[in-house]
């Protein structure tokens, strides 16, 4: 998906120059933000990037309406923080860029295993995802409206097909991992009920969605228990996907993981490659902890997990 992103942001460059305007947000991850970058460094354009809450985790709505200005080309936005798990109104914030006649380039890496994509309802003109991240392979997706991918000044050999999606493609295509990505899509639907594909998937993704709401409220209600942790991101009320980020007071994110792992609970740490929202939480040097919640998790899984910050936390291994 990074990858797309950066063909994508050259293609559409191609016919920006100084003066013209990207608005990135400080909630998403680099893939969204780093080829937007490139663009003002290559083409001169203007960047602006809207803040985030550091107390709610929540994008500052106030100051994405000012940013995008007539002289907005385009809004680069996340669609779910991987960092945080806040689900952003993209439908909203798509709508504010259209009425100033920009387009919107949704990343939904993180939202996509979450939340059953509608470009329609999101009102969005590019969206990029990524199959691993919904139990398939390392592959990258993009959606675009037909109109704007057939616009595109892409890199094309001269034999290649010319007409959407087609033209998208330099060489020959994955075809093993488009047969893995449609396996997983027939994995997810095979947990829901329906007549037909599309009912199947939306049965499955309100069942995943209720469960990962019953078991990311516990992990999030066992580690606020806990007085040396800190949890980041908004309340289990809010938008939010099963997706918890934590510190545990004095210990770097790396060695709370080495620590879970012996217990046999796996945990990510860093900053996952969303360093500004790691920088704005003041944990640049040490990280935070990361735990999700996927559709083979266990309540037994979260207890485990919890106990194991419990120990951390007191001193006890």
């Amino acid at each position: 998906m990074t990858t797309i992103t950066f063909h994508v942001a050259r293609a559409l460059g191609r016919g920006w120059g100084p003066g013209d305007e990207v608005v990135v947000t400080e909630l998403d991850h680099h893939a969204n933000i780093a080829p937007w970058q490139a663009l003002a460094r290559e083409r001169g354009i203007t960047l602006r990037s809207v803040p985030f809450s550091v107390e709610t985790g929540q994008l500052d709505w106030d100051a994405l309406e000012r940013a995008i200005t007539p002289r907005t080309k385009l809004l680069a936005i996340g669609a779910a923080s991987n960092a945080l798990g806040t689900i952003t109104d993209v439908a909203a914030a798509a709508r504010i860029a259209r009425a100033q006649g920009a387009l919107t380039f949704v990343d939904a890496v993180h939202y996509a295993p979450h939340v059953l994509v509608d470009v329609k309802a999101l009102g969005c003109d590019f969206l990029g995802c990524s199959a691993y991240k919904f139990y398939g392979p390392h592959v990258g997706i993009l959606w675009g409206r037909q109109a704007l991918v057939e616009q595109l000044d892409v890199p094309r050999l001269e034999p290649a097909p010319d007409d959407a999606p087609e033209r998208l493609e330099t060489g020959t295509q994955n075809h093993e991992g488009m047969v893995g990505a449609a396996a997983a899509v027939d994995f997810l639907a095979s947990l829901g009920e329906g007549a037909t594909r599309r009912a199947r998937l939306t049965a499955a993704f309100a069942m995943l969605h209720a469960r990962g709401q019953q078991l990311g409220e516990r992990l999030w209600s066992g580690l606020r228990e806990i007085p040396e942790v800190t949890v980041y991101g908004p309340p289990p009320h809010e938008p939010r996907t099963p997706t918890i980020s934590f510190a545990v007071q004095g210990m770097a994110s790396e060695d709370v993981a080495r620590a879970l792992a012996e217990r046999a609970v796996f945990v990510s740490h860093g900053d996952f490659y969303a360093p500004t929202v790691i920088a704005r939480l003041g944990h640049t040097s040490d990280g935070i902890v990361r735990a999700g919640c996927a559709c083979y998790t266990t309540a037994d899984e979260v207890d485990r997990l919890l106990d194991g910050v419990r120990r951390l936390a007191r001193g006890r291994t």
